[in-house]
C-alpha cells in the first residue's frame, strides 16, 4: 500500500495543526519563564552572602567550643578541689562521729547488758555445779537405801517364813 501525495499532504496538515498548538503552548511557557535567569542570578548572589555568614558562624562556634572546653576543665578543677578540701574532710569527720556514737552505744547500752547476762550465766553455772555434787551424794544415798531395803525385805520374808 502506497500513500499518495494527497494522503501525505493531509497527514502533514494534521501534524502541522497539532504542532502549531504545541508551539503555542511552548511559547506561553517560554513567556512565563522569561526573567527566571535574572531571578536565579539574584538568588546566587544571596547564597554567596549566606555562605560568608555561615563561615562566620562556624568560626564563632569554634570559639564557643574552646570556651566551653575551658569551662569544663575549670569545673573539673573546682569539683576536685571541693572534694579534696571540703567533702572528703567532712566525710572523715562524719565517719569519726559515727565511730564515737557506736562506741558510746556499746559502752552505755550493750556492755552493761552483756555484763548482766554474764552474771546470770555464772550464777546459774555455780548452782548447777553445787547441785551436781549434791546429786552425786543423793545417788549414793539412794543406792545405800536400796541395799538396806533389799536386806530388810529379805529379813522380813525370812521371819515370816519362820513364823508360818
Amino acid at each position: 500500500m502506497f500513500l499518495t501525495k494527497e494522503d501525505l499532504n493531509a497527514i502533514e496538515g494534521l501534524f502541522s495543526k497539532r504542532f502549531d498548538t504545541i508551539d503555542e503552548r511552548l511559547d506561553a511557557i517560554d513567556e512565563k519563564f522569561e526573567g527566571i535567569d535574572e531571578k536565579f542570578e539574584g538568588i546566587d548572589e544571596r547564597f554567596e552572602g549566606i555562605d560568608e555568614r555561615f563561615e562566620g558562624i562556624g568560626k564563632r562556634f569554634e570559639s564557643i567550643d574552646k570556651r566551653l572546653d575551658n569551662l569544663e576543665q575549670d569545673l573539673k578543677v573546682v569539683k576536685v578541689d571541693m572534694l579534696e578540701n571540703n567533702v572528703i574532710p567532712r566525710l572523715d569527720n562524719l565517719e569519726q562521729d559515727v565511730r564515737v556514737i557506736k562506741v558510746g552505744q556499746m559502752e552505755n547500752n550493750v556492755i552493761p547488758r552483756l555484763s548482766t547476762i554474764e552474771q546470770c550465766y555464772l550464777d546459774t553455772s555455780r548452782r548447777y555445779t553445787e547441785s551436781a555434787d549434791r546429786f552425786d551424794s543423793a545417788i549414793t544415798d539412794i543406792e545405800v537405801m536400796k541395799l538396806a531395803i533389799q536386806k530388810n525385805s529379805s529379813d522380813i520374808r525370812e521371819l515370816q517364813r519362820k513364823q508360818a
